[in-house]
């Protein structure tokens, strides 16, 4: 019998990565993790469509990439979750997705500034990890969670994103905002000079989120209605 918090686990990686690939972020390829205790997580089978996950089809994978249980083969790129989980032991949840706009910031010589105002949360914009490979083995995955040091997001090299939180109403809100962020940066700079958030704004924005608390939980519920809607979960 699976834990109730395993079971809501379960079902909250199967919600937000429906979503996900709903939003552009997941297609046929990335996937999410969730950690289990200290030294295991759950993550998809690595063939099944991500849009098609159901909670039973998750696997249970232990942090050097070997099943504990589950029916299939875990994602090639398993060693992105690995690596992070062994150095961010404040990680709970992890995406890594191949959103378009902001890979696009990867392949040239400038920032993923922060344009909207939720982009206050990466006021410096998000290190590009330089490996635009396959992350497949241990070495590769402690290079990214390096890359990511105390950030809750970074860049891969041509390749997209990698994004963690604590719990996955975060991480589907981060990962939206994100995107959302790097495509209107793209837009704005067609316009003319860019006038990102400076850091007085940032300050500002910081202490104007802190008074609320709100919007993970209202992104979410707003998500998973769309979602339903269009038959997506």
């Amino acid at each position: 019998m699976v834990r109730t918090d395993e079971s809501r686990l379960r079902q909250e990686l199967v919600t937000c990565s429906r979503i996900l690939v709903m939003q552009g972020v997941l297609g046929y390829s990335g996937h999410l993790s969730a950690r289990l205790g200290d030294d295991r997580l759950l993550i998809q089978p690595r063939d099944l469509s991500r849009a098609a996950l159901a909670p039973e089809s998750l696997l249970v994978v232990d942090l050097d990439g070997e099943v504990v249980s589950g029916d299939g083969i875990p994602p090639a790129e398993t060693a992105i979750h690995t690596g992070v989980y062994r150095a961010r032991k404040d990680v709970a949840v992890i995406c890594h997705g191949h959103p378009t706009a902001s890979t696009t910031f990867t392949m040239v010589d400038a920032p993923l500034l922060p344009m909207r105002h939720f982009a206050f949360k990466f006021p410096n914009g998000l290190a590009v990890h330089p490996d635009p490979t396959h992350i497949r083995d241990r070495h590769q995955g402690d290079a990214v969670g390096k890359t990511l040091g105390a950030a809750g997001a970074c860049l891969l090299r041509s390749h997209g994103t990698v994004v963690v939180s604590h719990d996955m109403q975060n991480l589907l809100m981060d990962c939206l905002d994100i995107e959302e962020n790097a495509r209107t940066l793209l837009d704005a700079a067609r316009l003319g000079p860019l006038r990102p958030l400076d850091a007085a704004e940032v300050e500002a924005l910081a202490e104007s989120y802190a008074r609320g608390g709100h919007r993970p939980n209202k992104l979410w519920e707003h998500y998973v209605f769309l979602a339903r809607a269009a038959g997506v979960l």
